[in-house]
Formats: C-alpha cells, sequence, structure tokens
C-alpha cells in the first residue's frame, strides 16, 4: 500500500524507545517522508520545533520521567497534528486532550503510515 500524501511531509518523531524510534522513523521515510529527529527528550523537541517547519507529529506520551504533554500543547497552539504512541491506556492523557489519536505499543510501522497519514487528512481537512 502506498502513502503517497506523506511524499516530502517533514514528521517529528519524539520517542525514549531508541528500537521504536528507528522502526517509525524509517517506515516513513520508506514512504518519501522526512524525519526530524527521532528525539528521546523535550528539550531536542522543542528545539527541532523551533528550528523546522513541521507537518506532523509522533509523540511517545512518556519520555523517561517526563510527560510530552507541553510539547503536544504547543503543537496544538500551531495547529501541527499529532497522534500520541503509549504503552499505557487513554486515562494517561490529560482530559484537553479528549480526541487526539493514540496508538498503542508497541507500535507496527503500519500503524505508524496510517496514523501519520490520518493526521495530514485531517489537517487537510480543516483548511
Amino acid at each position: 500500500m502506498s502513502f503517497s500524501n506523506l511524499v516530502g511531509r517533514r514528521v517529528l518523531v519524539v520517542e525514549d524507545d531508541y528500537d521504536q524510534a528507528q522502526a517509525m522513523a524509517l517506515a516513513i521515510e520508506r514512504q518519501g517522508g522526512d524525519i526530524v529527529g527521532p528525539y528521546p527528550d523535550l528539550e531536542g523537541a522543542f528545539m527541532a520545533l523551533q528550528r523546522a517547519e513541521l507537518d506532523a507529529a509522533i509523540l511517545d506520551v512518556r519520555l523517561a520521567a517526563e510527560d510530552v504533554f507541553p510539547l503536544a500543547d504547543l503543537l496544538r497552539d500551531r495547529a501541527i497534528p499529532f497522534f500520541f504512541v503509549t504503552g499505557f491506556d487513554r486515562d494517561v492523557l490529560p482530559r484537553r486532550f479528549p480526541k487526539e489519536q493514540i496508538i498503542r505499543k508497541p507500535v507496527a510501522p503500519f500503524e505508524v503510515l496510517i496514523g501519520v497519514a490520518l493526521s495530514l487528512a485531517q489537517r487537510s481537512s480543516r483548511h
């Protein structure tokens, strides 16, 4: 299956598990997307957000000892679509994220592609 809407799209990957991050990045790159990151922490991700134009983001909910929610807030403020990946249930998300997509870990590459494609499609339908 082809995900042509990923071609040339810049996708931020924020994931602290090296193997998961590399698998997600590779899946997106194989469909023609450009990866920003992956970043294992908020500091790197915030710096990337300042330097790069982004089309979408993949956010691991828990990065070592910190939650990704401050970054999610900023992405939402900038109208950059994102989704969460986590091994936790939806109830770990703050109430301010009632409709954000969650993909449960372990994440298969195909699920990542679907998540990014849906995020991009939702963004397009809002503009």
